[in-house]
C-alpha cells in the first residue's frame, strides 16, 4: 500500500496499515505490538518540531544570501 506524502496524515496511515495487519499464527499481537512500538520509537522529529539548539552562527550562515557570480562559479 503506498504511504502518503502529506505528514499529517502519515502517521494516521501507519497506524491504520497496522490495524490491517494480519497477524501470524506464530506470532502473538504482544509480539506484535512490541515490535511496531519500537520501530515508531526509532522514528526522526520533523524538522518543524525540533528545538531551534542550534549555533547561532550557523543560523545566521545558513539564512546569508549569496549572490552567483557567473565568472566565479566556472
Amino acid at each position: 500500500m503506498p504511504v502518503s506524502d502529506d505528514i499529517e496524515t502519515f502517521d494516521d496511515d501507519v497506524i491504520d496499515d497496522l490495524e490491517d495487519a494480519e497477524t501470524d499464527i506464530e506470532a502473538p499481537e504482544a509480539d506484535i505490538a512490541e515490535q511496531h512500538l519500537e520501530l515508531l520509537q526509532h522514528r526522526d522529529v520533523p524538522i518543524t518540531e525540533r528545538p531551534d539548539d542550534a549555533d547561532p552562527a550557523d543560523v545566521a550562515e545558513q539564512h546569508r544570501v549569496v549572490e552567483l557570480d557567473e565568472d566565479d562559479y566556472r
